[in-house]
This record gives structure tokens, C-alpha cells and sequence, in this order.
């Protein structure tokens, strides 16, 4: 289930039936134990499985301590703290794409990351999917979650105030929750409505541009997202935080992907366009930005990550909307 972006000029919804918490800046997992989405758990009992149903259960050995609880199906964040203490996508980075056994755990210490739990879908056989939200929270306070990695997301009231904190706290936003609402898989629902201090969005890579003065380094990225149709629109140059080991992963990454022909629905500015190797549409990238151009184009972008464990975001977006 994925939050909907709040509207341009709205406030976050409040009243009775909303609970509101911090939008955690991770890698969205669901972690399995003991029942039939764990059926290709490792052998600790335990599968760990992105937005996208890739298998993470290798890159967290951490989180094998969720074998401890019953039969149960859960939903939170992977997140890893930058040197302020931070949630960071990009320090999260070094974790996302582990799968050899012993890399991941060697990485234990030098990143260290913490999954917080904000759902529960399945508990002792019985799926949850269907009840509101507050029931579902109480089985989640029910279960007596493991010491050290795990945690539980804290609901507030208040989210005005909460949106403020994490503003204060250099946090990513918040999202806020209707109690009544069921759990609808896959879908982008109003009933989760979400607020980022810095929108960020996954996007897909067309084609990159070297760093000045270079021929192989990659400088800046071609973006674009699908529309309702499938067509693939440009969305613009993304060089703000490429830079260093991102260039070596990128130029890796993409290499396999050149094409001779731009993969945009739309025409691409010549200014952009210039010096461009293309590639067909098989990367999917973060990227931050300051919201939207007349032009629908992403202002300010810069990235921040690959992203293996979700799909692109499609436009229409309520971002963009008349």
C-alpha cells in the first residue's frame, strides 16, 4: 500500500480518524516469518522482500532476529543514519544490492540499520489485509518485537506539530493515516497521504551525459517516468549528486543499456540532448528535487540512489495535476 502525495497548497488531514507518523527515508521491506510468503526464507527462518518482490534476505543478517516471532507478515522501513543521526537514503546505499553472505555481514558494523515496523498483514495464519488500520495496530503493539534492529513506528496526533519536528530535525516529512481504512496492496490510496519536506520520487534512466572533460564518466542522467499509457516522459538532467563511487556504479549499470535512440514519448531539448548516450528504460533511480517546472520538468533534481527494490513512479501524478 503506497501514500498518495499531498496536493500543492493542501495540509496534512487530521480529525479523529487520522494518526500521522514520520515518513522514513529507507528502503520499503516486508519480512516474513513462518507462513506462505516465507516459504523461501533463508535459514533463519525469515524472508525480507522489497516493494518490487526482490529477495533482501541476504543483505540484512540483522534482521534474522524477526524469527523469534510467530506466524506474521510485516511492513516497514529499512533505514540506516547519516553522521547527524539521520535517516539516509544514500548511506543506505552500501547495504541495498549486498548478496554475498559474507559482505552483508561484515557490513553489520560499518552501516548499521534499523527496520521500523508500521504494519502488520498477516499474524498466526490469519490475513489482516481487511481490518482498519487500528486493528491492526493493535495486533502489531501485541506482538513483542525483538531487542536491537527492530523497532515500532510511533503514531501522533498532532500533525502539524509532527511536521514541524521533522522539519526541525532535518527528517523527510510525514505521512498520515486513516484508522478505518483497510490495507489495499499495490495501491496508491488517499487513505495514506504523505508530506515531504523534499520531495523525492523513482524515476527511470534514458540516457546519461560524461563529466566534463571525460568520455566514460558519467555526468549527468536523462530521467524520465511512464504515464497512465506506458509512454515513457521526460521529467530532465540529473547531475546534482553524481559524483564518485556513483559514477563507477552507474557507468556499470548502464553500459548494457546503451541504445541508439532516445526511449522518451517526447522530444528531448537539444541543450539535453547533446553528447547523450541513450538507453533502453532499465534503470530505476532516486532522485530529491524542489517540486515542478511550468514545463513539467523536476526542479533542482539530484540524486540520491539505484533503485532495484521499486518500480518507477507513474504520471499522472496528483504533484502534477491541474
Amino acid at each position: 500500500m503506497l501514500a498518495s502525495p499531498l496536493r500543492p497548497g493542501a495540509s496534512l488531514p487530521s480529525g479523529p480518524e487520522w494518526v500521522h507518523e514520520v515518513k522514513w527515508d529507507g528502503m520499503r521491506v516486508l519480512a516474513s516469518t513462518g507462513g506462505p510468503a516465507s516459504s523461501r526464507a533463508g535459514s533463519h527462518g525469515v524472508r525480507l522482500a522489497s516493494r518490487t518482490e526482490r529477495d533482501a534476505t541476504a543483505a540484512f543478517p540483522e534482521l534474522a532476529v524477526l524469527a523469534d516471532l510467530p506466524d506474521v507478515l510485516l511492513d516497514g522501513e529499512v533505514v540506516a543514519l547519516d553522521a547527524a543521526g539521520v535517516p539516509s537514503f544514500p548511506v543506505l546505499q552500501a547495504r541495498l544490492h549486498v548478496r554475498d553472505a559474507a559482505r552483508a555481514r561484515a557490513l553489520v558494523a560499518a552501516v548499521p540499520v534499523a527496520y521500523v515496523v508500521f504494519d502488520v498483514l498477516r499474524l498466526r495464519g490469519r490475513d489482516l489485509t481487511g481490518e482498519p488500520l487500528a486493528r491492526r495496530r493493535e495486533a502489531l503493539e501485541s506482538l513483542v518485537l525483538p531487542d536491537g534492529p527492530v523497532q515500532l513506528s510511533p503514531w501522533h496526533t498532532d500533525g502539524p506539530a509532527l511536521l514541524a519536528a521533522t522539519a526541525a530535525q532535518g527528517l523527510e516529512g510525514v505521512v498520515a493515516k486513516r484508522t478505518t481504512s483497510p490495507y489495499l496492496p499495490g495501491q496508491r490510496s488517499p487513505a495514506w497521504v504523505k508530506q515531504a519536506h523534499r520531495p523525492s520520487r523513482t524515476v527511470v534512466v534514458g540516457g546519461w551525459r560524461p563529466e566534463v572533460g571525460t568520455r566514460t564518466r558519467v555526468g549527468a542522467l536523462l530521467v524520465g517516468a511512464p504515464d497512465a499509457t506506458g509512454a515513457l516522459r521526460y521529467l530532465g538532467r540529473v547531475g546534482s549528486g553524481v559524483s564518485g563511487a556513483a559514477q563507477a556504479e552507474l557507468a556499470a549499470l548502464l553500459a548494457p543499456l546503451a541504445a541508439p535512440s532516445p526511449p522518451f514519448a517526447d522530444a528531448v531539448p537539444a541543450v539535453d540532448a547533446a553528447g547523450t548516450t541513450w538507453c533502453a528504460p532499465g534503470l530505476a533511480v532516486e532522485v530529491r528535487h524542489l517540486g515542478w517546472t511550468g514545463g513539467r520538468r523536476l526542479r533542482q533534481p539530484s540524486y540520491l540512489g539505484v533503485r532495484a527494490d521499486a518500480e518507477p513512479d507513474l504520471l499522472p501524478d496528483p504533484v502534477l495535476a491541474p
